[in-house]
Parts: structure tokens; C-alpha cells; sequence
């Protein structure tokens, strides 16, 4: 009888605990996404590809130029769509400044992390 109310409470516990980790899980691939309300950027920290979209499907991304931490440009893209996939494993792993530009002229910088 100890046996199996002690596997009864283990079950549930051990359920308990898997929806927890999934919790966790989904919450931890949201801080992955940089949104700034405009554009979303993922995964950020990032390794060699880059996803950008619009919120807005009418609004067009133009260009996306990276500079370094110091204020050097070392990446530029010519876009022209809501969306994009930029390949960023030319560049060293460290901190950069993404400076994007709408086709309504709009321009926005955010923080991206290359490991």
C-alpha cells in the first residue's frame, strides 16, 4: 500500500514538474526575440542567422546595417521585403548595434548579441 501511494505522489509530482519545464522552456525561447514594437529580431543572442520580421505586414524593411560597439559599420543589407534571414557568421561574436531603416524612412536601433 506504501508503494503505491508513494507512486501515486511521485506521478504527480513528476507531471506537476513537466508542465513546469515547459512553462520554463516556452518562456525562455520568448527572451529570445528582440521586440522593439516595431520588428522582431530572433534568436537574440544569435550565432550565424538572424530573422527579422514586421509586425506589419504593409511596412517594408529597407536596410539593416550592423556597427560594432565602438561606432564601426561592418555589416550593411539591402532588404526591401517585411521580412528577412541574415546570415551574420562573417562577423566576430560580440555585441552590436542594428540600425534598421522602414520604407516610410522610419530608422530604429536595437542591441543584438552574436556568440
Amino acid at each position: 500500500m506504501k508503494k503505491f501511494l508513494f507512486f501515486i505522489i511521485f506521478s504527480v509530482m513528476s507531471v506537476g514538474f513537466s508542465s513546469e519545464v515547459k512553462a520554463q522552456a516556452a518562456r525562455t525561447l520568448d527572451n529570445h526575440k528582440t521586440d522593439d514594437g516595431v520588428l522582431v529580431a530572433y534568436p537574440n543572442p544569435t550565432r550565424d542567422i538572424l530573422v527579422l520580421k514586421s509586425k506589419d505586414n504593409s511596412i517594408k524593411i529597407k536596410t539593416v546595417t550592423f556597427f560594432s560597439i565602438l561606432g564601426a559599420q561592418v555589416a550593411e543589407y539591402v532588404i526591401n521585403n517585411n521580412n528577412a534571414e541574415l546570415r551574420l557568421d562573417k562577423l566576430r561574436p560580440g555585441k552590436y548595434l542594428m540600425r534598421y531603416t522602414l520604407d516610410d524612412n522610419t530608422q530604429k536601433i536595437t542591441q543584438i548579441i552574436k556568440q
